[in-house]
């Protein structure tokens, strides 16, 4: 049991809500449940299926039943609609306009580089997996807005939608929000009516075996207070976190010990927004810190690098440590080592991590417990992944003593 194994490493639960803790089950055992995308009743093309996993494929950030909402008001799964405007019209799946289109593929519309004599911007593979690292860099540009300036309206709305503004009627209206053109607010309402219609139910076992289904948006479903979610047999124990730590070096002047700071950090699963683009404050936030006063988790790992405190490709990342990776993004991500493996298996490497499963409970920036390699695997996808464990170095403001956790991010 999660809880059994804190108290034995002497660590306690420090609050850990039941539910978030089985939320984690079927992520910890090695085999992580990343369905819970896109129904397979969805009204959806099997051509169009391919189509919205290809764009998933190029950006995993994504959720599937959202890219298929987004493709179906786009284009109506149509690789060839295209809808004139007095910008010069937009073509395909995702109806990109030229410069949209040039920007993220280097070529322009009629450009057919598989010499098929079909414009590439016309065929669905193609137009898909394009359109996903256009999607991803448009995210990126949300999120940085969404960073600089955490007081405008649309900050506080779910990111996906601001998405959807940026992307359909300019990142600029981002500023004036909630005042966005008609045919915006419609798209964003039938996003969220498919959204809502065309997931599908993750679902997790408790211990008894028991099947519990959490559908986007959805109230989170408790447990009976005497019932204790199990790990996978096999996983192994947390290890010493007295004396050296299991490892880690921690920098003199930290606020916080190492098995202090997995308390803590475990303590953040469970909260369901407002941490989505702030890994690495999270990642500081676990050693008593309000954020990593870096400017992004690639900054920091660089920083690491610098002053040989990074330890780049080393797999068996110790208990406390931070690790990074490309993502193949300019931001990068970092999360900390909550469990770590002695035979330095990724799928028992237990990390908390902002975002990555809220394409299956509906959250918005939420905290949960995932493994190394399934964050590795994500990245992998792009050409990238894991770059290496650093210590756990933090130079941001401190958190005042005695600050109950978890605490708001922007404390």
């Amino acid at each position: 049991m999660i809880r059994g194994l804190l108290v034995a490493a002497g660590i306690g639960t420090v609050g850990i809500p039941a539910v978030a803790v089985l939320a984690t089950l079927a992520m910890v055992g090695g085999s992580c449940d990343t369905g819970g995308g896109l129904s397979p009743e969805a009204p959806v093309p099997a051509d169009a299926r391919e189509w919205v996993a290809a764009t998933v494929a190029a950006c995993p950030e994504l959720p599937e039943a959202w890219v298929a909402a987004v493709m179906a008001q786009e284009s109506g799964f149509r690789p060839d609609a295209y809808a004139d405007d007095s910008n010069g019209g937009t073509w395909g799946l995702f109806q990109l306009n030229a410069s949209a289109w040039a920007g993220a593929y280097g070529h322009s519309w009629s450009a057919d580089l598989n010499g098929n004599d079909v414009w590439d911007v016309r065929e669905g593979d193609i137009h898909a997996t394009v359109a996903g690292e256009y999607l991803c860099d448009r995210l990126d540009g949300v999120r940085a807005i969404r960073a600089e300036h955490p007081d405008w309206a649309s900050s506080a709305i779910p990111v996906l939608d601001a998405l959807i503004i940026a992307h359909n009627a300019g990142e600029s209206r981002l500023r004036a929000y909630p005042t966005i053109p008609a045919v915006t607010a419609g798209f964003i309402a039938n996003v969220h009516e498919r959204v809502a219609a065309w997931s599908s139910a993750p679902t997790v076992a408790d211990a008894a075996g028991q099947r519990i289904e959490r559908r986007p948006g959805s109230a989170n479903q408790t447990l009976p207070a005497d019932t204790s979610p199990v790990l996978s047999a096999g996983v192994g124990c947390l290890p010493g976190v007295g004396g050296d730590a299991g490892g880690v070096v921690v920098p003199p002047g930290s606020p916080h010990d190492v098995a202090t700071a997995v308390a803590t950090a475990l303590s953040y699963v469970g909260v369901t927004s407002g941490w989505d683009g702030l890994c690495d404050r999270l990642a500081c936030r676990a050693y008593g810190y309000v954020g990593s006063g870096y400017y992004s988790a690639a900054a920091h790992w660089s920083a690491m690098v610098d002053d040989g405190r990074a330890h780049p490709g080393d797999q068996c990342p110790p208990l406390g440590s931070f690790v990074f990776f490309d993502t193949g993004r300019i931001y990068g991500h970092v999360s900390i080592v909550v469990k770590t493996s002695p035979t330095c298996d990724w799928s028992q490497t237990l990390v908390t991590s902002n975002a990555t499963y809220d394409h299956l409970t509906g959250y918005d920036g939420g905290v949960y417990l995932t493994t190394v390699a399934h964050l590795n695997v994500g990245y992998a996808r792009r050409g990238a992944g894991y770059l290496g464990w650093a210590e756990p170095v933090c130079q941001g403001a401190r958190l005042p003593a005695g600050t109950p956790h978890p605490a708001p991010p922007g404390w």
